[in-house]
C-alpha cells in the first residue's frame, strides 16, 4: 500500500474513533438542573450530572405571585468550599455563580447544590407560578463548557408549596361561602408581627384587618365584606393572606349575594 493511502487511512481511522468517543461521551452525558418545593417558602436548585462539574452559572426567573430572596449553598457544595456569588436583579430574577476550589469538582451524582427562599408579594388571577433557568452553563476544572438540560418548574401555589412553619396556622373562614359577613381564625405560638388583609381575585388590597405586633394565642377577627371606605363589596371570591414576621398563609374565600 502506497504510504500516502496507509497515512490517510490511519487519519481516517483515527478521525473516526475520536469523533465516536467524542459523540458516545455527548450522548451518555446527564447533566441537568432541576428545581423543587421544600416547606418554609423554599425552592430547592439539585444537579444531577454524570461529568465532573466544577463551575455552575444560572438566572432563576419566576412568574406568578412569589417573590425570590436570596440564595444559600446546600447539600453537595457545602463541605467543598465552594464560592457562591449572587445577585438578586429583582423579586423574580436571580442571578447565581457557583465555583469550585481550584482543581477540584464535583463528581458524579445527584443532589440539591442550593436553596432559593421566596415570599408571597401578590395574589394573581390564577394560582400557577412558573420559575425556570435562563443564562445556564456548567464546566469542568478546566474550564471546558458542559452539555446541561435545565427543568422548569410549574406549580399551584395554594397547593403545591409546602405550608408555613408550624409557629402559627390560619385556618378556613366560617362560614364559607358567606354572607354578609365572615369570621377568620388563626394562631400563633409565640409572639410575632402580624399582619391580615383581604386582597381580590385580580390581586388589589381591599382592606387590613390586623396589623400589629401579638403574642401567642388565638385569634378571631370578623370580617363584614367592606372595602377600605366601608363600602360593601361585590359577590365574588376573595383572598385572606396572614403574613407573620416574614412567612405568609392564605385562604380562598367566596362571598355571595
Amino acid at each position: 500500500m502506497d504510504h500516502r493511502l496507509r497515512l490517510r487511512v490511519r487519519l481516517t481511522v483515527s478521525t473516526v474513533l475520536t469523533f465516536t468517543l467524542l459523540t458516545s461521551h455527548y450522548l451518555l452525558a446527564d447533566n441537568r438542573l432541576s428545581l423543587k418545593t421544600a416547606p418554609g417558602n423554599l425552592i430547592v436548585v439539585e444537579l444531577s450530572n454524570t461529568d465532573p462539574v466544577a463551575g455552575i452559572q444560572f438566572s432563576l426567573n419566576a412568574r406568578g405571585g412569589i417573590a425570590l430572596r436570596d440564595f444559600a449553598g446546600e447539600g453537595r457544595v457545602n463541605e467543598g468550599g465552594w464560592q457562591i456569588f449572587q445577585y438578586l436583579k429583582d423579586d423574580s430574577t436571580l442571578n447565581v455563580v457557583m465555583l469550585a476550589p481550584f482543581r477540584s469538582s464535583l463528581t458524579a451524582g445527584q443532589g440539591a447544590i442550593g436553596k432559593v427562599s421566596f415570599a408571597l408579594n401578590r395574589i394573581g388571577p390564577t394560582d400557577t407560578v412558573r420559575l425556570f433557568f435562563t443564562r445556564t452553563e456548567i464546566c469542568d476544572a478546566e474550564a471546558r463548557v458542559l452539555q446541561v438540560t435545565a427543568l422548569q418548574l410549574s406549580l399551584n401555589i395554594r397547593e403545591s408549596i409546602k405550608g408555613p412553619s408550624d409557629f402559627f396556622r390560619l385556618g378556613q373562614n366560617f362560614p364559607n361561602p358567606f354572607n354578609p359577613s365572615t369570621t377568620i381564625t388563626y394562631e400563633l405560638a409565640r409572639p410575632a408581627r402580624v399582619r391580615l388583609a383581604i386582597f381580590d381575585i385580580t390581586g388589589r388590597e381591599v382592606g387590613t384587618l390586623v396589623n400589629q405586633l401579638q403574642t401567642e394565642g388565638r385569634y378571631a377577627v370578623r370580617w363584614s365584606a367592606e372595602d377600605v371606605g366601608g363600602s360593601r363589596l361585590p359577590s365574588g371570591a376573595y383572598i385572606a393572606r396572614l403574613q407573620v414576621d416574614d412567612q405568609v398563609a392564605i385562604k380562598k374565600m367566596l362571598l355571595t349575594k
